[in-house]
């Protein structure tokens, strides 16, 4: 309403005041004289006195007041950034001066105050604020505020509008009890905005920010209170993802950590959009999230919470939003992200006070004394001070006093102490032991059923629980069906949030979140100590349950089960943590992770070795599959000699014609293939698919696997004649079985072309390259990785046929998909950089080809080590291009340092070893030419990627 003394006044046109004014009710009195004046100027001046400061959101009458005003004048005292009322107001009028213009143009702000610092947003803290302390300022803010009104065309108007913005996965609530920040708040938006406010924030981060504090001072709420107060500036969504940190701040991720957090944001990002996580990929799934932001086409807010430390930058790239219209948030307690900061510290006094006081008012001086008093205990700690204010809702009848006796009386004991020191490392300060007593006091009115769950959690991984795990740990634990568990579990874990003990994260799949500094709490408590056997069996049954069911390689299926399970396996001390520990390691393996997965093999052989003994079968499996995995991260020096001793071993336990022993010999054969030592490696395949044949018969799946690799090794030996025939065989029998449009079929069909290429029948090779392209687009989509594959091969056949025009602009578009869907580094991208820089290099455009193999050879360097063979492909071939641009400066010593590498990597006897003599021997030749002005030869041999044959 307005105020009834005064004079009466005239409205703006459309019966509209032209001036909005805002004010905090405790300045009524300083505001009102200013008002009047206004009015007696013939200015229409809309002055809320609902005198109500808290609030959720606008009212419709002061909404319509907005739309309606010209001009937004603020009365910016010290008590204005503290009242939410009055930062509704302020916000929903600077998005409309946004929108209409310059903010400075449609918002005046009046200053009381004798310096400016408390004015938020920055863009207002200039030369154009009013000031009240000066002889006549009442006047000439009255004059002012006039020739503004008159110079403002229109009204704020449509701009007030915005549409509610959706929430994904769920939308987080935030807390009527939040307190202050005020200066976080802008400092945040600024960050996210800065492409638009260019004067005031540097844009070389715009549209990223990190917020970052210690534990439990408020980062998540404050990112929370922004998204809900701040949400009509995202009217394309606002999506909230929680990471998996660790329990320190500094600390990085674990062991396959860092693949484990992009494997969970991404299961998150498929659930928030009602993708398939099953059916989909982390790429497919980025690149669906990237074209859903563009389809609705609006600016949106992208939050990952609880970001670990030390991911690499092309992980932090991955969790930010994968579209320009989305702005990023993190939340970390690590300093090293190169973005945009935002630090929160421990709340002011005063906000602390109104917090704790927000379950119960202060009975006279002395309980505010107390009150006071344990805020500064607790060292104005958001999340200790909202804990002990869940005491006192819990408790009515308990006071401040009582309150703060019973924190001395919880400090005793080394349990406590040990909580402490614990708590100390999370957070430094002189309060640690009263923050430490209030964790453990928040505990003590919880039922059992829900101290158990946290119990649990605390067991876990400081990540998202998914309510799936914690439930099958529930039943394994009191052997319960399931719906009554999860009802039990629901109401149990409601209690624990209300207290701010736990927090919910996502709705489909339901998941839970812990605070760390409350896991601690739970973990050192001698109950818990006391209860842990028996709780951690059933959270390694539940986990090993969930990852028999549901495990699909290379799929998001477990990526929130994941950092739990790894969690689990840090102790290897039942027989069910080893098991775990294998599925853990297999996981790692066909995730593409063989660094992690040699870790977690080498953990399981040798804890099997000590169990078991060195000959069970158990023992036998976990060195082959260590092989295995050395093998991927293309480690061949150890994992050959492990794949001998194993063979030899299984032989001499098992038998000639255990199904193992095939196994052992096949993947024997593959790494001396691979290690370019074909003369053991055919023998090996001979024997094995001549055992196969007699064992399991012509139409085995096995048997058609070894068919198809010992063909492949005939053609790597360059013996066609016999590679051929195999490749002919194994492609009539896949269609035979398995039918035209089955994966191995389609392998089968590569496999086969890629023979004809090497033969030089391209005649042949053209039409099944051509062919496997369109089945492959037709039955798995444009952007699958084998896709890919099959383009590449098709583009480097017509490479080798001298048709550059057909072959160019396919590698051209396998590079740029490549980009798109599997990223810069992995290695099917390094391989079609490599091919368009050769085909480049053909077309006689070296200005073209010299920067892609010199990025490549980068690129191959840091991804893949400078022993992986296609690392020495990618020197030799810059090498090579140096030497065709006559730059022998720069080839010959490439050369000299391949050949090197070549014989210590590969052998002396390897191709690649025999091509780098030969390369470095021509380039000499031709350094000496040119020096004696002779004419020197070009027989040099670059090494272009050949078509894939799949194993």
């Amino acid at each position: 309403m307005h105020p009834t003394d005064g004079a009466a006044h005239e409205r703006a046109q459309g019966g509209m005041d032209e001036v909005f004014f805002s004010y905090p009710r405790t300045d009524r009195a300083a505001v009102l004289p200013l008002v009047r004046a206004l009015r007696d100027a013939g200015v229409g001046v809309f002055l809320d006195e609902s005198g109500i400061d808290e609030f959720e959101g606008i009212t419709d009458e002061i909404r319509s007041a907005l739309a309606g005003a010209r001009l937004f004048v603020a009365y910016y005292s010290a008590a204005y950034p503290t009242r939410p009322a009055c930062q509704w107001e302020l916000l929903t009028a600077f998005r409309a001066a946004i929108a209409l213009g310059r903010a400075s143009e449609r918002i005046l702000v009046i200053n009381p105050e004798p310096v400016a610092d408390h004015v938020q947003p920055v863009q207002l803290r200039d030369a154009r604020y009013g000031v009240t302390t000066e002889p006549d300022s009442t006047t000439r803010l009255v004059a002012r505020i006039v020739a503004r009104a008159e110079g403002s065309p229109g009204c704020l108007g449509d701009a007030i509008a915005s549409k509610r913005p959706v929430w994904r996965p769920l939308e987080h609530l935030g807390s009527d009890r939040f307190v202050g920040r005020v200066d976080e708040f802008w400092q945040l938006h600024q960050a996210l905005h800065a492409f638009e406010y260019l004067a005031t924030q540097d844009g070389a981060a715009a549209g990223q920010a990190v917020v970052i504090g210690l534990g439990g001072v408020g980062k998540t709420l404050l990112v929370e209170q922004y998204a809900r107060r701040f949400a009509a500036f995202y009217p394309g969504g606002i999506y909230w993802f929680t990471s998996a940190a660790s329990h320190t701040p500094d600390a990085p991720a674990p062991d396959g950590g860092q693949a484990d957090v992009l494997a969970q944001h991404y299961q998150q990002v498929a659930a928030a959009l009602a993708l398939d996580s099953t059916a989909l990929d982390p790429v497919q799934v980025r690149e669906a999230a990237r074209q859903h932001i563009q389809s609705v086409g609006e600016p949106c807010l992208w939050i990952v919470d609880d970001v670990p430390g030390e991911l690499s930058p092309g992980a932090v790239r991955e969790l930010a939003a994968p579209h320009p219209l989305g702005r990023t948030v993190m939340t970390t307690r690590w300093r090293g992200y190169q973005l945009p900061v935002v630090d929160v510290d421990v709340l002011h006094a005063d906000e602390a006070y109104h917090l704790l006081t927000t379950a119960r008012t202060p009975k006279g001086s002395d309980e505010e004394i107390d009150a006071r008093t344990l805020v500064q205990r607790l060292g104005n700690h958001a999340l200790a001070i909202d804990l002990a204010r869940g005491c006192l809702a819990d408790q009515p009848s308990l006071t401040y006093t009582e309150l703060l006796d019973q924190l001395v009386d919880t400090q005793g004991g080394d349990a406590f102490q040990e909580l402490v020191e614990d708590l100390y490392l999370q957070v430094p300060t002189d309060h640690t032991s009263d923050i430490a007593a209030t964790f453990t006091r928040s505990l003590h009115h919880l039922n059992n059923h829900a101290l158990t769950l946290l119990r649990i959690a605390a067991l876990l991984a400081p990540a998202p629980l998914p309510e799936r795990l914690l439930t099958t740990i529930s039943i394994a634990l009191n052997h319960q069906d399931e719906p009554d568990t999860r009802r039990a579990d629901r109401r149990a874990l409601s209690a624990a949030q209300r207290r701010s003990l736990i927090r919910q994260t996502g709705t489909e799949p339901p998941s839970w979140f812990m605070h760390a500094l409350v896991s601690r709490t739970l973990t050192l408590h001698p109950e818990t100590t006391r209860l842990r056997p028996a709780l951690r069996q059933a959270a390694l049954t539940a986990t090993m349950r969930l990852m028999q069911a549901v495990y699909t390689p290379g799929r998001l299926d477990l990526a929130d089960v994941m950092p739990h399970a790894r969690a689990l396996v840090e102790e290897l001390d039942t027989s069910e943590s080893l098991a775990l520990l294998d599925s853990v390691a297999r996981y790692d393996y066909e995730s593409g992770q063989p660094a992690s997965a040699s870790h977690h093999y080498q953990r399981l052989t040798d804890a099997r070795t000590t169990e078991l003994g060195e000959d069970h079968p158990a023992t036998l499996a976990s060195r082959n599959n260590l092989a295995s995995a050395y093998e991927s991260a293309g480690n061949l020096g150890r994992a050959i000699p492990l794949y001998e001793q194993n063979l030899t071993d299984r032989i001499r336990v098992l038998g000639e014609d255990h199904p193992d022993i095939l196994t052992s010999r096949n993947n024997l054969a593959y790494a001396y293939r691979s290690a370019g030592d074909l003369q053991r490696a055919i023998p090996l395949y001979e024997q094995t698919l001549t055992d196969r044949i007699r064992l399991l018969g012509e139409d085995h799946p096995n048997t058609l696997t070894s068919r198809n690799n010992l063909a492949s090794a005939y053609r790597s030996a360059g013996d066609l004649q016999r590679a051929i025939p195999l490749f002919k065989q194994t492609l009539t029998d896949r269609i035979r079985l398995l039918g035209e449009d089955h994966p191995d079929t389609l392998t089968s069909r590569n496999n086969l072309a890629s023979a004809y290429w090497s033969a030089g029948d391209l005649g042949r090779a053209i039409p099944l390259f051509k062919q496997n392209l369109t089945e492959r687009i037709r039955l798995l989509g444009e952007d699958h990785p084998t896709t890919l594959d099959s383009r590449n091969n098709l583009a480097s056949t017509y490479w080798s046929a001298g048709d550059l025009g057909l072959a160019i602009p396919l590698f051209e578009q396998n590079l740029t998909d490549s980009l798109r869907v599997l990223g810069e580094d992995h290695p099917t991208t390094l391989t079609s950089r490599n091919n368009l820089a050769s085909a480049y290099e053909s077309a006689g455009n070296l200005g073209r080809a010299i920067p892609l193999y010199e990025q490549n050879l980068t690129d191959s360097l840091r991804v893949l080590g400078e022993d992986h063979p296609d690392a020495l492909t990618s020197r030799n071939n810059l090498a090579y291009a140096y030497r065709s641009a006559g730059d022998l400066g720069r080839a010959i010593p490439l050369f000299e340092q391949n050949l090197t590498d070549s014989l210590r990597v590969l052998g002396e006897d390897h191709p690649k070893t025999l091509t780098s003599h030969n390369n470095l021997a021509s380039a000499r030749q031709k350094a000496e030419a040119v020096q004696h002005g002779s004419a020197a030869s070009s027989a040099t041999d670059a090494i272009p990627q050949e078509p894939f044959t799949a194993e």
